[in-house]
């Protein structure tokens, strides 16, 4: 019998199963809005501005603060939009009435506003372009235009006319193209110019408001109104549109994207935020300054301030001298970014800085110098999650000089980046940490002492004071002590011989504390007595000294280098 060929093995092919995209979290910030529709965020101060069509300008503030609502200003008609000016204290508002208004948050009711322009049909969304003196807007109402307002004469340009319902707005960067939803369900691509309308998507649920997904402007947000409920992100090459978020609040109208993976969604009654848990698995991308984490940093201020018991104690403490900027490089890598820049005051940093590396045999310091990728200069790599302990500190990711910045308050933003330099999507961007910087010098002194007798008796060329035969006579010790920005404390001494002297054997303790509390020329008060001064002795030798310490810190020590000394010697005897 011939010998049996076994058949070859049955090879069954894996097909990998996808892991499915975390659900965002949802949470309503606010509740019991007067129909919030038009938004814009502030930065600088963590807050969203928006419109409530019942009448009221309003803000909430967001993280890293806790949410808290109020009304700006109050007696709008009908509001529909807002837009806050460059300047930080203005804002621009369109009403549906047919108004563009300009107003100061300081003073926002409609009352103190000033009318741009009239005349609209039913103005909604707009864009802002202040570098030209300009604002777009899209009208609801027949003719349903596109218009272009020059913002000082409110004049009005005639876009197109050709639009249908429009509702949302955003023009891309370089201003040669307009991109409006409309209630017929259609995203559509106007060109500035000639005001040409190509269709981008078609088939959406009552889009409302547009704003841009990612920096390369490649795709829109859009909220789809009830019964969707929803907010999609649309392509403006493909025009194809994924949903990114379900269920939210009754009637969405705008969307705002404050920080990376975090979405502020103005529906009717309601604020929704809305969180990618890819962002935030492991914490914020900018985790602080050395040892301060940035959530102990007060956003008002820029001060730091961490908890009793903290690795490092500072109390409102201003920064300065060089700083440990420290970089989630663990969340970072897992949201796919593989580059970073660090951005102060919107300016790429792009200087070399220093840490250690373990390279498998030893701990060598190295320099990280700043490479170009792509279209993006001032890049810097973010540690694969395997080799972060490597580096020691391991979150380290750049020193940032802050003696190359002015001294008060500075904003530090990482923006991150895929392995082609570009920008993710969504934008992957870090909190804002604003911080207050000051590298002033302390400043001490002290006055030669003098005894309070009539005339003041001053101490001759070798430094000795003759009391007489009263030791009664009160001695006149004037020192300074100050900081610029009154970020010190100061402390003063007082040495007899080899013996401090204090209370006792002085009848109260020498001045100390805050800088504030020491005004130039102040006596220590009240003037010590020769007698206690002097104790059993009928001739002493003294020194008198202040001291100023700096309270400015790197986040991780105090910047000593500041601090300031005076000392001055003299001798008591009759």
């Amino acid at each position: 019998m011939p010998a049996i060929t076994p058949l070859p093995p049955i090879r069954v092919p894996i097909i990998p199963i996808p892991t499915p995209t975390p659900a965002p979290a949802q949470t309503v910030l606010q509740t019991g809005l007067g129909g919030a529709i038009g938004c814009d965020f502030s930065a600088l101060h963590s807050e969203l501005v928006f419109v409530e069509y019942s009448g009221s300008l309003s803000s909430l503030m967001v993280a890293p603060a806790t949410p808290a609502y109020k009304v700006l200003g109050t007696g709008y008609t009908t509001p529909e939009d807002v837009k806050l000016s460059s300047d930080g204290v203005h804002a621009y508002i369109t009403e549906r009435t047919g108004d563009l208004v300009k107003v100061a948050l300081s003073s926002a009711n409609r009352s103190a506003a000033t009318v741009v322009a009239k005349g609209m049909n039913s103005p909604q969304q707009m864009f802002l372009d202040e570098a030209h003196n300009a604002a777009y807007v899209v009208e609801y109402n027949t003719p349903a235009r596109l218009l272009k307002i020059d913002l000082t004469s409110g004049a009005m340009t005639v876009i197109t006319s050709g639009l249908n319902e429009a509702i949302g707005l955003v023009l891309s960067s370089d201003l040669q193209y307009a991109y409006v939803s409309d209630q017929a369900g259609n995203i559509s691509e106007v060109q500035i110019s000639s005001g040409a309308i190509k269709s981008v998507a078609k088939g959406l649920t009552n889009p409302f408001f547009l704003t841009w997904a990612d920096a390369a402007q490649d795709s829109l947000y859009v909220p789809q109104r009830d019964p969707s409920n929803s907010i999609v992100t649309v392509s403006v090459t493909s025009g194809a549109v994924n949903t990114v978020v379900t269920g939210v609040p009754f009637r969405p109208s705008s969307v705002a994207v404050p920080y990376s993976g975090e979405l502020l969604v103005c529906c009717n009654v309601e604020i929704e935020e809305v969180l990618f848990s890819a962002f935030l698995t492991d914490g914020p991308l900018l985790m602080g300054i050395g040892q301060i984490p940035a959530n102990y940093v007060d956003q008002t201020t820029g001060l730091a301030t961490t908890p009793s018991g903290s690795p490092y104690q500072v109390t409102d403490a201003a920064f300065g001298g060089t700083l440990p900027v420290m970089v989630n490089y663990q969340s970072a890598y897992n949201a796919g970014a593989r580059f970073y820049q660090v951005k102060v005051d919107t300016l790429v940093q792009t200087s070399s800085w220093t840490v250690y590396y373990w390279n498998g045999t030893t701990t060598n310091l190295i320099t990280v110098p700043s490479t170009t990728q792509g279209p993006s200069s001032g890049c810097y790599p973010v540690h694969p999650i395997a080799t972060l302990f490597d580096y020691q500190p391991p979150a380290l990711g750049y020193e940032l000089d802050s003696t190359a910045l002015t001294n008060g308050k500075h904003t530090i933003q990482l923006q991150f980046l895929d392995a082609s330099g570009n920008q993710l999507t969504p934008n992957m961007v870090s909190l804002p940490l604003i911080i207050e910087v000051n590298n002033q010098q302390c400043v001490a002194g002290i006055a030669a002492p003098a005894l309070n007798t009539s005339p003041p008796t001053v101490a001759d060329s070798c430094g000795v004071l003759h009391y007489g035969s009263s030791k009664t006579t009160t001695l006149n010790l004037t020192f300074t002590a100050s900081q610029p920005a009154n970020y010190a404390t100061f402390s003063i001494g007082l040495v007899r011989g080899g013996v401090g002297l204090g209370s006792p054997p002085l009848p109260a303790a020498l001045p100390s504390g805050p800088v504030t509390a020491a005004p130039a020329d102040s006596p220590v008060s009240p003037a010590p007595p020769v007698s206690d001064l002097l104790g059993t002795c009928a001739t002493a030798g003294f020194a008198a000294d202040v001291y100023v310490a700096a309270t400015m810190t790197n986040g991780n020590g105090r910047q000593s280098q500041y601090d300031a000394e005076a000392l001055i010697g003299f001798v008591l005897t009759t």
